[in-house]
């Protein structure tokens, strides 16, 4: 478990560390900063592969975070955890990085689960270290072995189990989560930002779809003449 935190912690650092952004936007000197964007000089920020921000020419999936404000090589999104973009430099140390947790967050929920088992079945087995020996009640516990031993009693021991557990099976939960979203997109050989793209494009052709079959649904109608104009009878 420690070295799968441990390795955790090494590709974290370096998913926040890493600097995404375009190879132009990194080799450029910016003496000041960025500008705000106007739309009425450019109707996007990225025209022809041409940044009006960052003034540089970038590649074909870079986009322009307007958190970070740079142009970014490969943007798929910017992460608030990380607070950092995720690109394509970058984006296997993030993919590993939730990988990693998952899979330390499983060992610990296993190892607490075997804690609580064991406890009913042989508590025998969970007090193999020698300082033990000095410990006679069956309700008395030392925790932080072995460098600062600390004696509570089971209630306290349980408690500790029970709110590591929920935070880990809450956290197991959402990071599974992530994981299964990002398998899936690579399935689709798709970003987040494409993935956000295509929903919202569909989010905005359902209105069209059914302002289309209003309409063709009033046009089937018959219509009543009346007194100064027609009623669509219904």
């Amino acid at each position: 478990m420690g070295a799968v935190f441990l390795f955790h912690m090494l590709v974290h650092l370096i998913a926040v560390t890493i600097d995404p952004a375009e190879v132009n936007v990194r080799l450029k000197s910016y003496a000041q900063p960025v500008p705000t964007f106007d739309r009425s000089k450019h109707a996007h920020v990225i025209q022809n592969q041409y940044c009006h921000l960052c003034e540089v020419t970038v590649s074909e999936k870079a986009k322009h975070c307007s958190s970070c404000n740079k142009c970014v090589s490969g943007f798929d999104h910017h992460c608030k955890w990380l607070n950092n973009c995720v690109g394509s430099r970058n984006y296997w140390f993030f993919f590993t990085s939730v990988a990693s947790a998952l899979c330390g967050l499983f060992c610990l929920m296993v190892l607490l689960l075997y804690v609580v088992i064991q406890n009913f079945v042989n508590p025998t087995k969970l007090r193999t270290d020698p300082l033990y020996k000095d410990v006679r009640s069956s309700n008395q516990w030392l925790l932080f072995l072995p460098l600062c031993p600390v004696q509570v009693k089971t209630p306290v021991v349980f408690f500790i189990l029970t709110v590591v557990l929920l935070l880990g099976s809450t956290s197991f939960v959402l990071l599974g989560h992530l994981l299964v979203f990002h398998l899936y997109l690579m399935a689709k050989h798709l970003s987040t930002f494409e993935y956000m793209m295509q929903a919202r494009f569909q989010q905005n052709q359902v209105p069209t779809r059914r302002e289309g079959l209003t309409l063709l649904k009033e046009k089937g109608r018959p219509k009543v003449g009346l007194p100064g104009g027609t009623l669509t009878q219904g």
